[in-house]
């Protein structure tokens, strides 16, 4: 039974398995690599993942979610017609809708998946994105982090033994891992990053931009009088500036509101002071992660840009510029990750290519326990330093504070602040001692962490020889009954069939595009989905087939002209269509 990696992103979300000596991607119903990792509900309760609900972000804004992986592991929820939804129930829908593309595709059941998290994701967040597996139908016994899956797929492309920098920028999070490459063995080093610092900024950085020019529109955003509907049409607008500046050097954002007409210029040297403050946080995180690997630039032999950002202009110079060195791009971005999970996949398999192939990861954050200090409580005593490599082991030793004292009660906490309660709390525990003058009563504390992120302790009391074991179990992790429960109330929740992906992913285009038009094209927008929804319900085969054509076409023309107003700053919203 063939297992998946499966790289689950803030933006887009991708599988692969390991087949026939290499990783191959798997398309979904749409023939598509990428998946939009975007969920919605339609007026019949049904989900609808991937780029119909993209679609849907500018039509159906109070009905559609992005952006949740950001809040993987908290207690934010998001209301979708009028249903409340976890991050971890988000995902699950776009996992489930991988899954059966990867069944289709294959043409086998799949039940167990290895899923790629960003490096920096604390215990909450993977214990969340094993939850959303679960409640996806997979077994996922190994995260692995998206710079090591990053690496698996250089290796796979010939990248030569050395010392490399992995700098993962993509839709929401920022990862720089740098590792060591040798023979079958690829060594993570250590990490630095930033959870919340991605694409999503740089677009919202372009709309602030656009609200200062037009300090009327922004007014309108401050006091809640522009609809989420057009603010969501704005930040679309401003990803396909940003994405078309890859390759032109000027673009147009244009918006219309209340038949007033606001223009702003983009190019790159524009672009680079807008989002200036995002840049210089690039600075931090590749120093850090070289301070903790005890590398020095100089000593760096690749520089490799992973994540679907990394192809703007403005990022790829701004890197070569502190870093002084030509980035490798020889992996598409957007795939680099997914490719590599594909191979991580076949080495789980013990496929007989790469059954050799040692993959060495690190523990991101600092783990440890709150302690006494002098006359100073709560500090943090770290028993596993970050970026400690696993699976790994470590021992302290602590003593009672008070005469005749019964017990120690331990914090577990993840992270690296001096105060231990500025760190993740994981779980607590009263371990009992012979009541002894302070200091007298001593417990032997072993951390044992493997790669799947499993903390393992063992509290062994001196004096009484008695032995405790306690396995860490994120405080947010549903128990069997409560995941039960919410597996049966997802999956009364249908997803929208894969044979009807084409057809619904037209619609959705017509009615983001009769948001996005105004004048005449509204109302031949409408007439053509009238059509064609028509001919779903009472029309034969061949009919619909020759009505999905023709209206394809004609959204097409239409996406073409806004297209063009990128580039020119004007449109002629007259223009006649010829059939």
């Amino acid at each position: 039974m063939a297992i998946i990696g499966i790289d689950l992103g803030t933006t887009n979300s991708l599988c692969a398995a390991w087949q026939n000596g290499k990783s191959v991607l798997i398309p979904n119903a749409l023939g598509k690599i990428l998946t939009p990792s975007v969920v919605s509900i339609d007026d019949n309760g049904t989900v609808i993942t991937g780029e119909i609900a993209k679609q849907r972000l500018v039509s159906h804004p109070g009905k559609t979610a992005s952006v949740f992986k950001q809040w993987m592991g908290t207690s934010k929820t998001f209301s979708l017609d009028e249903k409340e939804f976890t991050p971890e129930d988000l995902s699950s829908f776009i996992l489930r809708s991988l899954k059966n593309d990867a069944e289709a595709f294959l043409k086998e059941t799949i039940t167990e998946a290895i899923i790629s998290v960003p490096a920096y994701f604390n215990d909450r967040q993977r214990t969340a994105t094993r939850t959303a597996g679960m409640l996806a139908g997979l077994k996922v016994d190994r995260i692995l982090n998206e710079p090591s899956a990053a690496a698996l797929a250089y290796r796979q492309h010939g990248i030569h033994d050395g010392t490399s920098v992995v700098f993962d920028f993509g839709g929401g999070t920022l990862d720089v891992s740098v590792l060591d490459s040798f023979g079958n063995i690829v060594d993570i080093l250590a990490v630095a990053g930033d959870n919340h610092l991605g694409g999503s900024d740089i677009d919202k950085a372009i709309v602030s931009a656009f609200f200062e020019e037009h300090t009327e529109l922004g007014k309108l955003w401050e006091d809640e009088k522009l609809p989420k509907e057009q603010f969501n049409m704005l930040i679309k607008t401003a990803e396909n500036c940003k994405m078309a500046l890859t390759d032109n050097p000027q673009v147009f954002m244009i918006f219309s509101h209340n038949g007033k007409e606001y223009k702003m210029m983009l190019n790159n040297e524009k672009l680079t002071d807008i989002c200036s403050p995002t840049l210089l946080k690039f600075n931090n995180a590749v120093k850090r992660a070289l301070q903790n690997a005890e590398k020095t630039l100089p000593r760096i032999d690749n520089f490799i840009l992973v994540g679907g950002s990394c192809r703007m202009p403005i990022v790829k110079e701004y890197l070569q510029t502190i870093t002084q060195k030509p980035p490798l791009f020889e992996v598409d971005p957007d795939l680099a990750v997914v490719s590599g999970l594909g191979v991580a996949a076949g080495i789980k398999e013990r496929d007989e290519n790469i059954r050799d192939m040692v993959l060495m990861d690190i523990c991101p954050f600092s783990l440890g326990v709150s302690v006494r200090k002098g006359e100073l409580n709560n500090r943090f005593s770290p028993i596993i330093p970050r970026n400690s490599a696993l699976p790994t082991s470590r021992v302290e030793h602590y003593s009672t504070i008070a005469d005749f004292q019964t017990e120690i009660y331990f914090r577990i906490y993840q992270g690296e602040s001096l105060e231990a309660s500025q760190n993740l709390l994981l779980g607590e525990c009263e371990i009992p001692v012979p009541p002894l003058p302070a200091g007298e009563a001593a417990v032997k504390v072993r951390f044992t962490y493997d790669i799947n992120g499993i903390l393992d302790i063992e509290f062994h009391v001196w004096q009484s020889g008695e032995k405790f074991q306690k396995l860490i179990i994120s405080d947010n992790q549903l128990t069997e009954e409560e995941l039960q429960k919410r597996l049966d109330a997802l999956s009364k929740l249908k997803l929208n069939p894969r044979e009807l992906e084409e057809n619904k992913l037209l619609i959705a285009r017509g009615q983001r595009l009769y948001e996005e038009y105004t004048g005449p094209f509204q109302q031949r927008i409408e007439n053509s989905l009238l059509e064609f929804e028509h001919a779903l319900l009472h029309g034969h085969s061949l009919q619909i087939a020759k009505l999905y054509e023709k209206t394809s076409i004609y959204f097409d023309h239409l996406d073409l002209l806004l297209n063009n107003l990128l580039f020119t700053g004007e449109i002629d919203y007259q223009d006649e269509y010829e059939e």
